[in-house]
């Protein structure tokens, strides 16, 4: 029976969020897009691939999905964000309350309880502003490239969507819990979103069994890191450790697909090509966007295909320069997917950075779901 939905916005999100749940012992299913049936898991992590949508379709599609699943009274809805604050943050949630709030009539004070912050990879929230390692993620290049504007201050850009916020700064979270409860309950009255500050994961778990408390089961919001603390604090995680699952033997040489420009990606990479058995190949913009029965494409792909026959691990990656601007990369991930097909069935694994890219990629090969085993 599904005890949990998880609404992401990216691929990324819904396999971060979602392994956060396996490792409380649940199974769970990455689904890249609705199909019809039951998923047979504790938790569907569903990639709404809204990250690029402007903000009016992005809204419809998580108001569409959400009054779907509104209904189940037992469910524990999980609104994924990104720790960076990319995409329609604001929109998104205001079109979830509003949908749960329309299919819930008698639930109207449906409010969200929303905790954005990842401790693990440095991502906190202080005084309603998200950070990165200590600094305002307005300030840094993360935000300048997706064409952002304003501060990071999360009470400000949600009360641009017409939503009203009360802000539990860290020395209300840090209270007795039920202190912090009661904080909560009063909050929850008049507020559509609870934001909570948080710079560990002790602050997050805090967050999530404090909102356990509170009369309406709300719309939680955040990261993968108060995904990592809500199953427990819910009741529905594992007591016991979780065995890890025993992956079967690899047969055939793997293929690195590596969508990523990031500073890390091309580090990887560099690290991975100081094996004499891998095989870089490194495509220009220019070569992937041209037609896939060309002499260029071709190139390329018998090359893919010579690599892998010769029983080499092969790195298909974009040439990291020029820069890619923002609204070309859906058609560099696509591209770059039609040519790892080229592969054929030929490789014993797929390894695929850059959540855009990993999502082209399983589709071409026809694959909408995924059943999480691990975290690497």
């Amino acid at each position: 029976m599904l005890r949990m939905l998880i609404l992401a916005d990216d691929l990324s999100g819904a396999a971060d969020c979602g392994v956060a749940c396996v490792c409380a012992g649940l199974s769970t299913v990455v689904a890249l897009q609705e199909t019809a049936g039951e998923v047979a898991a504790d938790v569907l992590s569903l990639d709404a691939d809204t990250r690029r949508m402007d903000p009016e379709a992005a809204a419809r599609e998580v108001s569409r999905i959400v009054r779907k699943y509104a209904s189940n009274k037992n469910l524990f809805l999980y609104k994924k964000i990104d720790s960076t604050l990319r995409g329609n943050v604001a929109t998104e949630l205001a079109a979830a309350l509003d949908a749960h709030r329309s299919a819930n009539p008698p639930m109207a004070r449906t409010m969200a309880v929303m905790a954005p912050a990842f401790p693990a990879i440095g991502r906190t929230t202080v005084n309603g502003i998200q950070l990165a390692h200590g600094q305002p993620i307005h300030d840094l290049d993360v935000w300048r490239h997706q064409n952002m504007t304003g501060r990071a201050h999360i009470p400000d850009m949600l009360a641009n969507a017409g939503l009203k916020c009360a802000l539990l700064q860290l020395d209300a979270i840090r209270s007795a819990q039920n202190s912090l409860s009661d904080r909560m309950k009063a909050s929850a009255t008049q507020a559509d979103v609870l934001v909570c500050d948080a710079e560990t994961d002790e602050d997050l778990r805090a967050i999530a069994t404090a909102s356990m408390e509170l009369e309406c089961r709300p719309i939680w919001v955040g990261s993968a890191g108060l995904a990592y603390q809500l199953p427990h604090a819910a009741g529905i995680g594992a007591v016991t450790a979780v065995e890890p699952v025993m992956l079967p033997a690899r047969r055939g040489p793997l293929l690195f697909v590596i969508g990523s420009l990031s500073r890390n990606s091309v580090e990887q990479v560099r690290v991975l090509t100081s094996s004499s058995n891998t095989f870089e190949l490194s495509v220009p913009p220019e070569a992937l966007l041209a037609p896939t029965g060309s002499a260029r494409w071709q190139e390329y792909a018998h090359r893919i295909q010579s690599a892998i026959s010769s029983n080499n691990d092969v790195i298909l990656s974009p040439a990291p320069e020029p820069r890619v601007d923002l609204d070309q990369r859906p058609l560099l991930a696509a591209a770059l997917a039609r040519l790892a097909t080229s592969a054929g069935e030929g490789i014993g694994a797929l390894i695929s950075a850059g959540g855009e890219t990993a999502r082209a990629v399983l589709q071409s090969w026809g694959v909408n779901r995924l059943r999480l085993l691990g975290e690497l």
